[in-house]
């Protein structure tokens, strides 16, 4: 079993599945009890401000979406932006509503934008995740942590475009590869 926590699925075009159809999934899990990981390009009509103040009884000046993270129900979740004391980039996940509340609420020192709130979970069984990457369901991408909060409509397309990058430059001069390699 390959290492993919921290790593993004992104559907190919073989996944019928019509939950995850053009989807790209940050892995927050996956060992022997199963998988589990977040929607990032699934926005939802609801704003991370009156979903807080529904949950919080106080006012929540956030216009940001919340994020359909999958069709499991499940705890509030939040990705998050933090820098470590190397300067490393990194991606937080918090499922305490104090501290989703605190991260959102929008402060003139501190904007908001560098965390996503989310409604449910993705998740699987036991082996079920390694049967659908065996059989050419999903693709590996090895996302970066800005790319977490890349715009959801663009992501797809982005993880998609890097991944093939990523395959041809195995064999491929990387100053003779196309800005799109489908106009090759």
């Amino acid at each position: 079993m390959d290492k993919i926590q921290g790593r993004a699925l992104v559907a190919s075009p073989y996944l019928t599945d019509p939950n995850f159809l053009r989807s790209v999934v940050y892995v927050l899990r996956h060992d022997d009890e199963g998988a589990m990981g977040l929607l990032l390009n699934r926005p939802l009509e609801l704003t991370v401000g009156s979903l807080l103040e529904q949950l919080a009884d106080q006012p929540v000046d956030n216009t940001a979406p919340v994020f359909f993270g999958g069709p499991v129900d499940g705890p509030l979740m939040m990705l998050q932006r933090r820098t470590d004391e190397a300067g490393r980039r990194l991606i937080e996940v918090a499922t305490d509503q104090t501290q989703i509340l605190t991260a959102c609420q929008a402060k003139d020192d501190q904007p908001s934008s560098g965390c996503r709130v989310f409604d449910g979970y993705s998740g699987w069984g036991p082996g079920q995740l390694d049967d659908e990457l065996q059989s050419g369901g999903w693709l590996l991408w090895d996302i970066q942590p800005e790319q977490v909060f890349q715009d959801p409509e663009d992501l797809w397309k982005i993880a998609i475009r890097q991944i093939g990058r990523d395959i041809l430059s195995g064999g491929i001069d990387p100053s003779k590869m196309p800005e799109d390699p489908a106009f090759n």
